[in-house]
């Protein structure tokens, strides 16, 4: 998008292309340690949904009670 800080992102990406070309795109340059920041938030995010989507379905449950 055209005046913001990271003029990598545009308006139909989706956060994981936005990461991608943080850390190799051309046009923003190589901003590894921003883009391995974002990528470990993302992770963090999808264990949080991950726990929550396990202990609503009573899934952790079965898993533990068959081991």
């Amino acid at each position: 998008m055209a005046g913001t800080a990271t003029p990598v992102a545009g308006h139909s990406d989706i956060l994981i292309s936005y990461v991608y070309n943080l850390a190799f795109g051309s046009g923003g340059g190589q901003q590894f340690g921003y883009a391995s920041a974002i990528t470990i938030i993302i992770f963090f995010l999808m264990v949080l949904v991950t726990i929550f989507q396990y202990r609503r379905m009573g899934m952790w449950e079965e898993v533990t009670q068959n081991v």
